[in-house]
């Protein structure tokens, strides 16, 4: 993924910070933000924990990153790349994404009838292979 050329699309200043959170999302997968700080820490050992937050804000509200919220977990961070659900195991609490067709749930006449669908957060909770 070209995280310069997507910064540059939003209006965004490219930094090697805002890079290197990319990065860590893209490498860990559903990091909190207290992950992508200690990951980051090593090459930036000066970066604060309030510069992590203001970019991990400023990317999400340029829509680059999505916030995943986990019932009883600290939020989590995606690059917003498609549409998809997220498994929770309840025991261990890994957290996975599933492909899943969200233009279809939202063309089922149910659900067109009693609302107009912009976007869908599917959690499904369950117990992992490994639990």
């Amino acid at each position: 993924m070209d995280f310069e050329k997507n910064l540059k699309q939003n209006n965004m200043k490219v930094t090697p910070q805002r890079i290197a959170i990319l990065r860590e999302i893209q490498k860990i997968g559903h990091p909190t933000i207290e992950e992508i700080y200690e990951s980051i820490l090593k090459d930036y050992p000066s970066i604060s924990l309030a510069t992590i937050y203001k970019n991990v804000t400023s990317l999400c509200e340029a829509n680059l990153l999505k916030e995943v919220k986990i019932n009883l977990q600290k939020q989590r961070y995606e690059i917003n790349c498609y549409e998809h659900a997220h498994l929770v195991c309840v025991t261990c609490g890994k957290l996975e994404d599933l492909n899943l067709n969200i233009a279809e749930l939202f063309s089922r006449e149910e659900v067109i009838q009693k609302i107009q669908p912009t976007y869908a957060s599917i959690t499904i909770y369950g117990k992992c292979g490994n639990c």
